[in-house]
């Protein structure tokens, strides 16, 4: 399938997810050629699991008749069995799949300190000795689609790397005081984890797990993103911005994403064109995520793969069901807020009329008072 093209002056979307068709699956042909395996990782929770369901889709919706995908998902604990069974149905509809679940007992003690993170994203930081029979693998986030085959990506040469991503941008921008502070020599090479070729093989030859593990029991701003830039520093090669576009930096719009002084400093426009015109993985790497806002940027091509994926009835149901909740808390929430001001004016103008009686009770309004009864008395005389 050729990847999806986005043009530069694409607006928000205004379909509507229960507005989408159903269409059915990409199935792969059987007699195709024979295929290159790549190893991707994943790292869920129950909570993101619709999410990575989507996320697979798209990957596997767009891989190339040559490609098949070992699919190693990190969790905390096992799904339920009906939700294993819903990823393993990945299998059958796109032959050449595997999907396999490791259960991954470390960072029960971890403190996560981006509020739309959650611990199994410091899963990734066992992948070298997870998976002691490979060479190098993709990590990919939950919050992504794939929109191109991965092969150009797999492909990419790490051997002198530890790690290939596409740099975090604002990050770029802070000072090297800040940066060693936390045991960095600078930001000019912290990159965006949410996309990554691993070299796990030169990973294990230079012991980086056990350096992972030390770092983990310290806190950090952006968690073990930060872990895997301090670690990995002297062995990170940048890829172009299509590997990973990013809808934090505002992409959609050329204005949006050019006014940004991060944006400037880390790509060419050659290099933003690119990605907007054949992006290989577009990252929902903020806090609007398109499940829970449909006018999010680019949640068209969320919600075409969600519609996609077996678990489309239910993200749909639930996409539903939270909009009814938003409404009716909205309107619930404005009453509240009504009814609070009026019982405010009611206080307010209780404790003037309070004030008011203590005031003509007072010894100076009393004494005021004989003070100047004789003038009003001689004032009232001369009136008649």
């Amino acid at each position: 399938m050729a990847p999806h093209k986005l043009a530069v002056s694409d607006h928000a979307p205004t379909t509507r997810p229960q507005d989408l068709e159903l269409p059915q699956p990409r199935v792969a042909n059987a007699q195709a050629e024979q295929t290159r395996t790549i190893p991707v990782a994943m790292a869920a929770d129950l909570n993101y699991a619709r999410p990575l369901a989507v996320t697979i889709t798209s990957l596997l919706e767009n891989a190339a008749p040559a490609t098949s995908y070992d699919l190693r998902i990190l969790v905390a604990e096992e799904y339920p069995e009906a939700v294993r069974q819903q990823f393993q149905s990945f299998e059958a509809r796109y032959p050449g799949t595997t999907v396999t679940f490791v259960v991954v007992e470390a960072f029960s003690e971890v403190t996560v300190s981006t509020s739309h993170l959650t611990v199994p994203t410091y899963f990734r930081l066992e992948l070298p000795d997870l998976f002691p029979d490979l060479d190098t693998i993709i990590y990919l986030d939950s919050d992504i689609v794939v929109e191109s085959d991965l092969g150009e990506l797999y492909g990419h040469d790490v051997e002198d790397a530890y790690v290939a991503a596409v740099p975090a941008a604002t990050y770029h921008l802070r000072g090297d005081e800040v940066a060693q502070k936390m045991g960095l020599p600078s930001f000019r090479r912290y990159i965006n984890a949410g996309v990554m070729l691993m070299n796990l093989r030169r990973m294990r030859e230079d012991g980086l797990v056990e350096r992972f593990m030390e770092l983990s029991t310290q806190e950090f701003d952006s968690d073990d993103q930060d872990i895997i830039n301090i670690v990995c520093y002297d062995g990170i090669h940048h890829l172009p911005l299509r590997f990973n576009l990013m809808t934090k930096y505002g992409p959609k719009s050329f204005e949006d994403f050019w006014s940004r002084p991060a944006t400037r400093l880390v790509w060419t426009t050659a290099e933003y064109e690119e990605a907007m015109r054949s992006p290989v993985v577009i990252h929902f790497a903020d806090k609007r995520k398109p499940w829970i806002d449909a006018g999010a940027d680019f949640a068209e091509r969320w919600w075409h793969y969600a519609s996609l994926s077996p678990m489309g009835a239910e993200i749909m149901s639930a996409y539903l069901s939270g909009a009814v909740e938003t409404a009716a808390g909205f309107t619930t929430g404005l009453r509240t807020r009504l009814r609070n001001r009026v019982v405010h004016l009611e206080h307010e103008l209780e404790g003037r009329e309070k004030a008011l009686e203590a005031t003509l009770r007072s010894v100076t309004f009393r004494v005021g008072s004989l003070v100047t009864a004789a003038p009003r008395r001689i004032r009232n005389s001369i009136k008649r």
